[in-house]
């Protein structure tokens, strides 16, 4: 059985000088494009009481090029796409509005928020040279093929910490490989000094990426707060705090992807805890006494936790796990996390030990590192559930 698949190729490209600077007055121009059109939006509403819509802001587009001539450099699908993404953040404003969570109202974009544009037709497959509409031909490190079976879809350029790469999104049938070698089972439980710990016994420490990298951010950071705004050298310092970030990010990346296929070829069904991170990073709600002042609620301590929580990677991490077991004909399985790290996998006792405590000892005898526990009650209620459900 084939199914449809869309999926990412990123490529390195260096563009000109010259591309560089076109490339850069295009990102310029989408941005205030992107800021009229919700100045519009907001104005019509408060000024009207209506809501203008995308295809109203698509229509109005040639004639904004006949009034401001120079948006005839940006090809015209890209500036539909600017539009397209405004009513997406209005979407998704509507749609957090109805589900009770904080709105998140549309922003205006400053300068050097905006680095990509996309080509929502794009249909030419990628070589050592690229023709981008507008742009002109631009040199593209083509270190892997795309698959003859599949389509181009779209092309986004994109500018990353001063570095240029051309995404192509492409539609491929994906020949979904049988579930096999389900009879290996293991279970996760994810942590900060262990990055994951199996109930095989097996572990990988944490990366701890941001956590390497903190003093010397702290330290350009520090420069950027004592130089001045909008000159020279604060975007220099600007420049190398996105460089710093870029590292870390591709650090991590690399740790997750690695770390997750060493799991997928070992075992064929992996369960892990269904964690909400979201939940597990957000700020302690404020302590108020009966005169109304604030009591400690352990902010600090908790900043600390959420920021190597965060460092971690842990949902990126079962993003990877999930979008990579079919590939490898494998099954991931989430449980719930419920007293997986306080119950004793040996005789089912609840143990109860703040996160300090790194040893799990029970009344039973049984003795073990907290987190191997968790891996083996997580194996337990995963495999639980699968015999239920047949």
């Amino acid at each position: 059985m084939k199914l449809p698949l869309r999926k990412s190729y990123k490529y390195r490209i260096y563009p000109t000088k010259a591309q560089e600077s076109r490339l850069e007055n295009q990102f310029s121009m989408c941005r205030h494009l992107y800021n009229w059109k919700l100045a519009e939006r907001i104005e019509a509403y408060e000024k009207e009481g209506v809501s203008v819509g995308y295809t109203q802001q698509q229509n109005s587009l040639p004639e904004l090029r006949k009034e401001r001539p120079w948006f005839k450099d940006v090809y015209s699908q890209v500036l539909q796409d600017v539009l397209r993404r405004l009513d997406n953040s209005f979407q998704g404003f509507y749609r957090r509005i109805k589900a009770g969570e904080a709105p998140g109202f549309p922003r205006f974009k400053k300068r050097g928020q905006w680095d990509s544009i996309t080509y929502p037709q794009y249909k030419k497959r990628p070589d050592s040279v690229i023709d981008v509409p507008k742009i002109g031909k631009v040199k593209l490190v083509h270190h892997r093929e795309i698959s003859d079976e599949a389509k181009v879809k779209t092309l986004t350029i994109t500018k990353d910490a001063g570095k240029w790469f051309a995404c192509f999104s492409v539609e491929i049938s994906f020949p979904a490989e049988p579930e096999q070698d389900l009879s290996d089972p293991v279970g996760i439980d994810l942590g900060l000094i262990d990055f994951f710990h199996t109930s095989d016994g097996e572990h990988i420490s944490a990366p701890k990426c941001l956590r390497q990298k903190e003093k010397h951010l702290k330290r350009l950071q520090k420069q950027l707060s004592k130089a001045g705004k909008r000159s020279g050298r604060y975007y220099r310092l600007l420049k190398a705090i996105q460089k710093c970030h870029y590292r870390i990010r591709c650090k991590r990346n690399d740790f997750l992807h690695k770390s997750a296929n060493v799991l997928l070829k070992k075992s064929g069904l992996i369960f892990y805890e269904d964690l909400k991170i979201r939940n597990m990073i957000r700020r302690p709600a404020p302590k108020q006494d009966e005169e109304g002042k604030y009591l400690p609620n352990k902010a600090s301590a908790k900043a600390g936790l959420n920021k190597s929580i965060a460092d971690a990677g842990w949902g990126r991490f079962l993003d990877i796990l999930k979008y990579k077991a079919p590939h490898f004909g494998k099954k991931v399985a989430a449980v719930p996390p419920h007293y997986t790290s306080q119950k004793c996998s040996a005789c089912g006792n609840i143990v109860q030990k703040s996160l300090s405590i790194r040893t799990h000892s029970c009344i039973c005898g049984f003795v073990s590192n907290r987190d191997l526990n968790a891996a083996l009650n997580i194996l337990r209620v995963g495999m639980d559930t699968l015999q239920a459900r047949t």
